[in-house]
């Protein structure tokens, strides 16, 4: 999670860290936090002042993190980044520290002591890295760490914390149209495929009546209930059984689309008002 210094850094306020805030670099908060330890899921916490990371497992704060999670936790790196949502890619070392390896590493290259990869210095000798690199997480068949989610805001925290700022934004459930104009199409694709469908997701997590559009239409069941709710509290008022003064123009369309006839809608709202 570390910046280089080329990357502009963003801050939030955390106590725990001895100055007070962690870089986020361009994450967007909120984040999960640990259950059962410290900071949060997907998350590698690096001390603004200091560059020091805090350890997931005690709350301590080491430049060389992946050295004390190995002596003190008995962990593995891989094992400590996959039990945190961290990316295979994610270094536990501080700024300083991977600034004076990729130092080294670049001088060595050029001198030719790593014959790797498919450049060549001037005596002719292979160096860099290779291309193809067997052990990314998405050739493995692994699934991408929470980290990889908080860097572009689509955490289910992150997801859930957007919907609603919108919805209080626009002082109603979000459409999907709203949403694609809010934050994009990226995120609706996102939805349906974790979540199933939006109207489950609203239901579900949000605990929102969703909001129905050609764009996001309702299910048999959904459409069946919405009528025969509204049917009830239109005959409560004193209307008659008939179709004209139960619904409205565009709910007399959709009588014959959830139930075939208004014979059939008429019997299953009489036994649902007796």
């Amino acid at each position: 999670m570390p910046a280089y210094p080329h990357k502009k850094q963003k801050t939030i306020i955390y106590e725990q860290a001895p100055s007070g805030y962690i870089n986020i670099e361009k994450w967007e908060p909120p984040f999960l936090p640990v259950e059962g330890g410290y900071g949060f899921m997907g998350v590698l916490a690096e001390d603004s002042k200091t560059g020091e990371l805090q350890c997931h497992c005690c709350g301590k704060w080491y430049e060389l993190l992946s050295s004390h999670v190995f002596a003190t936790h008995k962990m593995k790196v891989g094992e400590y980044q996959q039990k945190y949502g961290l990316l295979m890619s994610t270094a536990l070392k501080s700024k300083r520290i991977r600034l004076m390896q990729s130092a080294l590493m670049v001088e060595l290259q050029k001198k030719g002591l790593m014959n790797v990869g498919n450049k060549k210095n001037r005596n002719g000798k292979r160096y860099g890295f290779t291309k193809k690199n067997e052990q990314a997480a998405n050739r493995k068949g692994n699934k991408k760490a929470l980290e990889s989610q908080n860097k572009y805001g689509v955490c289910d925290l992150q997801i859930i914390n957007k919907i609603i700022f919108l919805s209080k934004e626009l002082g109603k459930t979000p459409s999907l149209v709203d949403i694609k104009k809010k934050y994009g199409g990226g995120l609706i694709t996102i939805m349906h495929s974790r979540y199933g469908s939006y109207v489950k997701y609203c239901r579900n997590h949000l605990k929102m009546d969703p909001l129905f559009s050609r764009h996001n239409p309702r299910t048999k069941k959904d459409g069946q209930k919405h009528l025969l709710e509204i049917g009830r509290k239109s005959i409560e008022t004193g209307n008659p059984v008939v179709l004209k003064k139960l619904l409205s123009v565009c709910e007399q369309k959709n009588v014959y689309k959830y139930f075939g006839s208004f014979l059939k809608y008429k019997k299953q709202l009489l036994e649902k008002v007796n």
